[in-house]
């Protein structure tokens, strides 16, 4: 008997949310034609992508310049060339947090570094969570979509209509469900205080669909 698979989490597939190496070189060099369709007016977008990475460490005064890990565990440079040189987003920059970068392409700066060089401000956005708690999330919504039954988030209680268990979703995340207000408060204090950010911030992700490209996804 064959098991089931467990279903793929949006943000474990690798082609839109590829790791560095994943991505696209920038159109000047090479036309990546996984990511690229000939139209009418040039070569345009056929998908839409998202690089993922977790800061480590930020570095630049000119301006802003992140070194973030990304899901293959390779260390690269983000370069904010935006405007105001990344200064609107530098009250965000957490060191562990997540950085996500639209339309991301392979870029090689002047020091020889590689990375990606963000030039639209609204193409960039730090989520307060972990990579690997983000990428967490994504699986448990993706749990959750395929069938499997709500349980409560602190004591694991099924949702019972026999019993008159009836499960309330937590109203900053509205995914994990609680039997009761006790349970609610423990699973607060007990981690759900960090899974509720990253939850809410693969529901930004969840809400699109990636694979049909109609007009640029925006932060």
């Amino acid at each position: 008997m064959r098991k089931s698979k467990k279903p793929q989490s949006l943000l474990r597939n690798n082609f839109n949310f590829p790791a560095f190496r994943g991505l696209p070189d920038e159109p000047e060099n090479e036309i990546d034609l996984r990511y690229y369709d000939d139209g009418p007016f040039g070569f345009e977008p056929s998908q839409h992508w998202c690089f993922l990475g977790e800061i480590v460490d930020t570095i630049g005064l000119v301006r802003v310049l992140l070194r973030v890990k990304d899901k293959d565990g390779e260390v690269i440079t983000i370069g904010l060339y935006t405007g105001d040189r990344g200064q609107a987003l530098a009250p965000h920059i957490k060191i562990g947090h997540t950085v996500a970068v639209l339309y991301g392409e392979q870029h090689g700066f002047l020091d020889m570094s590689v990375g990606i060089r963000v030039e639209v401000a609204s193409n960039i956005k730090i989520i307060p969570c972990s990579l690997e708690q983000l990428l967490k999330a994504s699986d448990d919504v993706a749990s959750l979509r395929k069938g499997k039954p709500r349980r409560c988030g602190s004591c694991g209680k099924d949702e019972n209509a026999s019993d008159n268990t009836h499960l309330r979703l937590c109203s900053r995340c509205r995914h994990t469900s609680y039997c009761g207000e006790d349970c609610q408060k423990k699973a607060w204090v007990e981690g759900h205080k960090v899974d509720c950010k990253a939850l809410v911030g693969v529901q930004w992700f969840t809400a699109k669909n990636w694979r049909t490209f109609h007009d640029w996804f925006s932060f």
